[in-house]
């Protein structure tokens, strides 16, 4: 004789696990009957159901309406990669320059180093590819009275030359540390774009002294550097620091 089956235990009282309505027993001896619990059925319908919201929100979150628009990081701006490959930027194009010796005005030298006369480099009529040249020098007499003495000028004006100020105060500062002891490193203000002046003093057995100035303007940068005898000269650090700034200025005035 066939048994009706016997309900299972219930688990909680969620929807999910409710039995179904039982249905009617099958003719014949066909096995067990089919009409018991399905909570499989239910909770699948019910997960497939899940799924299916998921799915839209996801494709909804993930749109091209307005409010996912919003939450995109912005597109990156053109403008930020011209800027970088423009060292430049607002600054001044200097097109003009004059001869090297012109660069530094007679009364500047005059009160500097009385009796020194200019040398022009080789570069100063050289005008290479995008990129103006100038590196004349004032030098004293031999055995003048007092001491060896140079005045230079360094100028690069071209696209790339913004970039030489750090390497140029660099060099000021610590080419010569192992025989000079800088006694004074500091930047300037209201002489071009940036500006920076050092000083150092030879140790023993060495005597000299110089001073050097770092400018950058534009599309500019020069140095102007004073070497000297501190006893013979006469000049004092203050004196020196003042008389390359001085140049300095003739120097940047004289661009166009």
């Amino acid at each position: 004789m066939s048994q009706s089956p016997q309900p299972g235990p219930r688990h909680g009282t969620s929807a999910w696990s409710q039995p179904a309505p039982a249905a009617p027993p099958p003719s014949g001896n066909s096995g067990p009957a089919g009409g018991g619990r399905r909570p499989w059925l239910i909770g699948g319908g019910v997960a497939l159901a899940l799924l299916a919201a998921v799915g839209v929100v996801v494709a909804t979150t993930g749109g091209d309406d307005g409010d996912s628009a919003a939450k995109k990081p912005p597109a990156a701006d053109p403008s930020l990669a011209e800027a970088a490959d423009d060292p430049l930027g607002e600054g001044k194009t200097y097109t003009k320059v004059p001869e090297g010796c012109e660069l530094v005005k007679a009364a500047t030298v005059a009160r500097l180093a009385p009796g020194a006369e200019c040398e022009p480099s080789q570069f100063d009529n050289a005008t290479m590819p995008a990129m103006i040249t100038r590196m004349p020098r004032w030098k004293w007499p031999s055995g003048a009275a007092d001491g060896p003495q140079n005045l230079n000028v360094h100028l690069t004006v071209g696209p790339h030359a913004a970039g030489m100020f750090d390497m140029q105060k660099k060099s000021a500062e610590e080419a010569l540390k192992d025989v000079r002891d800088v006694t004074d490193s500091r930047p300037l203000d209201g002489l071009g774009e940036k500006a920076h002046v050092v000083h150092g003093v030879d140790r023993e057995p060495f005597d000299l002294a110089g001073a050097k100035v770092i400018v950058s303007d534009g599309n500019a940068t020069f140095t102007v550097e004073l070497g000297y005898h501190p006893q013979r000269s006469g000049l004092s650090e203050r004196q020196a620091v003042d008389g390359v700034v001085a140049a300095a200025r003739d120097v940047l005035a004289a661009l166009a």
